[in-house]
């Protein structure tokens, strides 16, 4: 499975950034792990949204929490086709707290 995102962090607290982009040719990019693993001292949140540059839209993963020191199984963005050129946006509720990891498969 190919790395999509490797240690992805937001540099922004409360703030959508992209942590991936689909290629824009092919049928897309399939999910096929996503962690997120907390390495700081403070409980962080975070929310998963998939932006096909077409409006605002409803995260995949609304809320959740990872205690400091755990890891989240992302269970809610496994199998999901990401559409050609859309990207994969997360936020944090800390900065430098919550690492991101995402592998996948570009489909042809």
């Amino acid at each position: 499975m190919p790395a999509l995102a490797v240690n992805f962090k937001n540099t922004i607290a409360d703030a959508e950034q992209t942590a991936f982009t689909s290629p824009p040719s092919g049928q897309g990019t399939r999910i096929d792990s996503f962690t997120v693993v907390n390495d700081s001292a403070v409980n962080a949140s975070y929310e998963v949204y998939i932006d096909t540059g077409l409006g605002t839209t409803a995260p995949i993963i609304p809320f959740r929490v990872v205690v400091w020191g755990d890891i989240d199984l992302g269970i809610g963005l496994v199998n999901q086709v990401i559409p050609p050129n859309a990207s994969v946006k997360v936020v944090s509720s800390a900065v430098d707290s919550l690492y991101f990891t995402i592998t996948g498969v570009n489909l042809d």
